[in-house]
C-alpha cells in the first residue's frame, strides 16, 4: 500500500494485517487503501519490522482509524516509543522526510503535504524470536529477530505462502540492482540475521523500499545482498584506511562514489548520511572489541 518506496503491507487473511507504517505523510493513503481492501473488516494487528521513523510514521494514525488493532514490535522497540529523545528525533525526521516529498517533481500518490505530527504508539504484543500468529485457516506468521539494521529489526514469514517481510535485513535495492546494505547497529548481528533470511524458502520478497520481488527475482537478491554486504564492509575499511581514520572525510568519499551516481528516486541525502554514518561506527567497532 501507499507508495512503493514507502509501502506498508496489508495481508487481507481472515484475521487481516498490516506490516509497517511508513512515513506520517502516506499515512492517509495506507488508511484508505485498508478500507477500499478490507470493506466492512479491520485489520487485526500491526507489526513493526522496527523502530524507525520510516517504517511506524504513520502507526498512530492508523491505530486511531481502526478500533482494537493491536500494535507489536520487538521488545527492545516498545523502548524506544518511551524515550522522548527518539519521539522528538522521528518527528523532526518525519517532519524533513515530508518537506522532501513535497520538493519531489511529481511526489508519490497519497502523499499529504500536511500530516499530523508523528507521535508514539503504545505497543500491545511485544515480539519475541519464535512468536507464530494464526491468521486464518492455513496462513500463519512468524516473527524472526534479525537485528543488525537495528537492535529491535524483526522479520516475518508467511510459511505457507512462502511470503518474506524484511525491512531492511536483506538491505535496499536502488532501481539499477545496487543494493544498499544497511547494518546500524552490527555488523555481526546484520550478518547472522542475513544467513537466517537466506536459508528460507522464499516466493515473495518484500522489502523496505522500492520494489517486491518474486520467484528467481527474490532469491537472487536474497543472495546478492550478502555480496553487497561484504563489498561495503570491504570498501568502508579502505576508505577509513586512505582517510586515516576520518569519518567525516570518508562519509563523503563514500558518498560520491556509491550514492551520488544512482539513479533518483532514492532516499534523500540526509537518510544516506545519517545512516551511512552509523555503518562506518559499526565497523569500526569491530576492531574495538
Amino acid at each position: 500500500m501507499g507508495a512503493i518506496d514507502l509501502p506498508a503491507f496489508l495481508l487481507a487473511a481472515e484475521s487481516p494485517v498490516v506490516i509497517d507504517a511508513g512515513m506520517t505523510c502516506m499515512g492517509e493513503q495506507y488508511i484508505r487503501e485498508i478500507r477500499e481492501i478490507l470493506k466492512d473488516r479491520a485489520p487485526s494487528r500491526l507489526f513493526l519490522t522496527h523502530s524507525h521513523y520510516d517504517h511506524c510514521g504513520a502507526a498512530a494514525q492508523i491505530r486511531e482509524a481502526f478500533a482494537g488493532i493491536q500494535v507489536c514490535c520487538a521488545e527492545v522497540g516498545v523502548k524506544v516509543f518511551e524515550n522522548p529523545r527518539a519521539v522528538a528525533t522521528m518527528r523532526d525526521l518525519n517532519r524533513s522526510g515530508t518537506r522532501y516529498m513535497a520538493s519531489l517533481e511529481q511526489p508519490p500518490t497519497g502523499f499529504t503535504p500536511d500530516p499530523p505530527d508523528f507521535e508514539p504508539v503504545a505497543v500491545d504484543c511485544p515480539l519475541s524470536d519464535g512468536d507464530v500468529f494464526n491468521l486464518g485457516p492455513d496462513v500463519s506468521l512468524q516473527a524472526i529477530a534479525t537485528p543488525g539494521h537495528t537492535r529491535d529489526s524483526m522479520s516475518f514469514y508467511i510459511p505457507e505462502r512462502k511470503i518474506l517481510f524484511t525491512g531492511e535485513a536483506l538491505g535496499v535495492r536502488a532501481d539499477n540492482g545496487y543494493i544498499f546494505s544497511e547494518w546500524l547497529s552490527s555488523y555481526e548481528a546484520y550478518v547472522q540475521s542475513m544467513e537466517r533470511l537466506t536459508a528460507l524458502d522464499v516466493d515473495v520478497l518484500c522489502i523496505a523500499h522500492g520494489c517486491v520481488l518474486t520467484g528467481a527475482d527474490a532469491r537472487a537478491h536474497m543472495q546478492r545482498t550478502v555480496e553487497y554486504c561484504a563489498y561495503f564492509r570491504d570498501l568502508i575499511e579502505k576508505t577509513l584506511d586512505a582517510t586515516g581514520g576520518d569519518v567525516e572525510t570518508a562519509k563523503a568519499r563514500i558518498k560520491e562514489s556509491e550514492y551520488d551516481p544512482l539513479p533518483d528516486p532514492k532516499q534523500p541525502d540526509f537518510a544516506y548520511l545519517i545512516n551511512l554514518e552509523a555503518k562506518i561506527r559499526a565497523v569500526q567497532q569491530l576492531y574495538a572489541q
